[in-house]
This record gives C-alpha cells, sequence and structure tokens, in this order.
C-alpha cells in the first residue's frame, strides 16, 4: 500500500510538469489535432506484462484526484489536462518493466508524446510570439527524442530482457 501511494504521489508531482507518446506516431506538424493516440510500443507492453491490475488501480486513483478540476478552466487548460491525462496510463505501464533501461525508456515516449500533446494545446490559445515559437521549437525537438527512444527500444529491449 505504500509503495502504491508514493508511485501515486511522485506520479501526481511530475503529471504537472509533464509530457506522452504513440509508437506509430504522426509527424505532421497538424496543429488543429490536440491530441495524439497515446500509444506505448508493443516491446513496453510485453515488458510491463502482468502488472496491468497495478496500472489500472494507478489510473483510478489519478483519475479520480482529477476529477471537478474542470468546471472553470479555460479551452488551453483543458487541453493542458488532457494531455497530462492521456499520458499518465502509458506513463505507468511503461515504468512496470523489470529492467531499468527499458523501464525508462518505456516511461520516457508517452513522457515526450505529452510534451507535443501540451505544446499543441497551448498553440491553440497562445498569442506571444516566442509562446509560440517555443511550443514550436518543444514539438521538433520531442519528436526527434521520440525517435531516438523508440529507436534504442528496437535495437535494446529483447537484449536487455525483462529483470
Amino acid at each position: 500500500m505504500l509503495v502504491r501511494n508514493l508511485v501515486l504521489a511522485a506520479t501526481m508531482a511530475f503529471a504537472g510538469a509533464g509530457a506522452a507518446v504513440a509508437a506509430d506516431h504522426d509527424h505532421d506538424h497538424d496543429h488543429g489535432s490536440m491530441q495524439s493516440a497515446v500509444r506505448l510500443p508493443e516491446a513496453c507492453k510485453a515488458a510491463s506484462a502482468g502488472k496491468e491490475a497495478m496500472v489500472k488501480d494507478m489510473q483510478a486513483h489519478m483519475s479520480q484526484a482529477m476529477q471537478g478540476m474542470g468546471g472553470q478552466m479555460t479551452e488551453t487548460q483543458k487541453g493542458l489536462q488532457r494531455a497530462m491525462m492521456s499520458m499518465n496510463g502509458p506513463m505507468m505501464q511503461g515504468m512496470m518493466a523489470g529492467d531499468p533501461d527499458v523501464a525508462w525508456v518505456c516511461t520516457m515516449i508517452p513522457h515526450h508524446q505529452g510534451a507535443i500533446d501540451m505544446a499543441r494545446a497551448a498553440l491553440k490559445g497562445a498569442d506571444n510570439a516566442e509562446s509560440k515559437r517555443l511550443a514550436e521549437k518543444t514539438i521538433g525537438e520531442q519528436e526527434k527524442s521520440i525517435q531516438e527512444l523508440v529507436a534504442w527500444l528496437d535495437k535494446n529491449a529483447k537484449k536487455e530482457g525483462n529483470r
């Protein structure tokens, strides 16, 4: 119970700084579509197999904690919240991989996708040129990072194994 609460607290703490991924990520820059489908690569799913119940339990606690926050939020804030919520489940699943290297990579992929989704949400409401430039830059950098992480995973996931 303590471990679950610590994991939940840690997840809540970094959700605000957040970010998430699609393995078959769409690399266009269509900022009209706020959210990408958040999916983990199959290697991440395989590495965390058998831990689905724990992940669902953590997601339920996270969802319950976030309920009721949307009433007074702007559209941009709602978009940011959707981006954070969509990455949490895949990040939790990714961190459950037995191998520490695979767990880190599988957690960072949806984290970076979340940054992309949040930047897209910000672009919808942004009116400051520098903020828009930073959001565009974030999208490009995070897409590159996701490609690197997926390439590492494709090369190393089976070799690393699931300790």
